[in-house]
């Protein structure tokens, strides 16, 4: 379904990749991601043109398994990303519909809900031809009820949206329809 490889970008060393198993996880960000595409002019496998720019849906979690990063634990980063379709047979809105059925049932969805609530992840390995490893999100569900899910730490700031105005997380890590603020990329998974 998606991938995400880790490296520390200053050393270029790799970090270890998530462990496979099933895992606690609390939604911390979701947002667009666009990027030219590298088959655009040309045809896709169906015979179809090829769309200019790439457009996909990025939903970030942080796991209950812990990574030490600077000397300071930190729980696990995964990320999914699908294709921006809410299409009857989208990848997205099937992930979305194993994680809130009554919101993947909905002809439009504002996905922003999602953020800060809790989700029960199966994460899984694949390794490259290149003998990287990658861990893949594989399958999610409604955390059981009364599950402890991860807490969104204070310091995070959520991915910059063009069209939204910059504020910080609510204190309480819950998503409002107005939480959102710039993120600098600084390379680390929080």
């Amino acid at each position: 379904m998606s991938d995400l490889m880790m490296s520390n970008d200053d050393t270029g060393t790799p970090i270890d990749a998530h462990p496979e198993g099933t895992f606690m996880a609390v939604c911390r960000d979701i947002w667009v991601e666009r990027k030219p595409n590298p088959n655009y002019p040309g045809k896709n496998r169906w015979g179809n043109d090829e769309p200019k720019e790439l457009v996909r849906v990025c939903i970030d979690f942080l796991t209950d398994e812990p990574i030490e990063i600077n000397g300071q634990m930190r729980p696990r980063f995964m990320r999914f990303k699908a294709n921006q379709s809410w299409g009857e047979k989208s990848n997205l809105r099937d992930f979305i519909s194993k994680w809130n059925p009554g919101l993947g049932k909905m002809e439009k969805a504002d996905l922003e809900v999602m953020v800060g609530k809790g989700a029960y992840l199966t994460i899984t390995q694949d390794i490259g031809k290149d003998g990287k490893t990658w861990s893949n999100v594989t399958g999610i569900a409604a955390p059981p009820k009364g599950a402890s899910i991860p807490q969104i730490p204070s310091d995070f700031v959520r991915h910059k949206f063009k069209d939204h105005p910059a504020q910080p997380l609510p204190e309480k890590h819950e998503a409002t329809a107005n939480g959102l603020a710039e993120a600098e990329d600084d390379g680390l998974p929080f």
